[in-house]
């Protein structure tokens, strides 16, 4: 979501409940209310309210944050595996080649596929080609090294794997509707019960208590929707710029096999 929408989002609110607040005294005037009744159930809806909209924020967060942790390994792993392909000679031509095509089809098929909360096979058939061509790879240049310095190889393939699996494990994740429903009718009824305990202020307070009330509970709706769509477009959103950067700085290392088409189709 972009910030001009945010904004407007939030200047529709605050006008919308001061205008609403401002209506409805408007109609209830002269009315008396009783607030003692009032003030208790806002305590409890409040308080039932900060609970479980706090978990789903610090459970989405959570997400959110390993699945940024995730891409920065990703793209280190490839980079890494990259390097490392140097010490197998008669194979680092197509090792490169094929990290270069994976490192391609993520951003452009993995990401859209993100977004609509799955995966992207064309990524799955590159991943496959990268681990096929390892696993034809021959000695590295140092004999007494090679069986660590494939192992660590194999073990890169295996961090990008895993990096991955966390990317679509947090892309997968979906707020329940009927919770959806808690966040929003709840937020509600909490703005509602505040007007009510504030009908003996001034008519200008009690605009600007309620409006400030209802811009914040949208406020904190907004951070959910962004934390459980991690992968969409818009400012704060994780975006697959580092493993670009890595794509990048492979092509300019090894221009001869990115010049070399990719199984996978890719935009080069």
């Amino acid at each position: 979501m972009q910030v001009s929408t945010t904004t407007t989002i939030l200047l529709t609110t605050a006008v919308v409940a001061a205008v609403l607040c401002l209506l409805v005294r408007r109609l209830v005037r002269g009315v008396e209310v009783d607030v003692g009744p009032w003030s208790s159930t806002l305590s409890y809806v409040a308080t039932a309210y900060g609970i479980v909209l706090g978990f789903s924020i610090i459970f989405l967060f959570g997400e959110f944050s390993a699945a940024r942790a995730a891409v920065g390994d990703e793209a280190t792993s490839i980079g890494t595996a990259f390097d490392e392909a140097q010490l197998f000679p008669a194979a680092e031509p197509a090792i490169q080649h094929a990290l270069i095509c994976y490192a391609r089809a993520v951003p452009l098929h993995d990401w859209p596929a993100l977004q609509a909360g799955g995966s992207s096979p064309e990524v799955d058939a590159a991943y496959r080609d990268l681990f096929t061509t390892l696993a034809g790879a021959s000695g590295a240049t140092d004999g007494t090294f090679q069986p660590a310095t494939a192992t660590n190889l194999v073990a890169q393939l295996g961090a990008i794997s895993t990096a991955r699996e966390t990317r679509l494990v947090a892309a997968e994740i979906q707020t329940p509707p009927l919770l959806w429903v808690l966040l929003i009718f709840g937020g509600a009824l909490i703005v509602v019960l505040l007007f009510v305990l504030t009908m003996r202020a001034h008519v200008a307070v009690q605009a600007a208590l309620v409006s400030v009330s209802a811009v914040f509970t949208v406020v904190m709706l907004l951070i959910v929707v962004a934390l459980s769509t991690p992968f969409s477009a818009g400012p704060g959103r994780l975006s697959p710029a580092l493993i670009v950067q890595t794509t990048e700085s492979m092509e300019a290392a090894a221009p001869d096999q990115a010049a070399l088409p990719c199984d996978v189709e890719t935009d080069t």
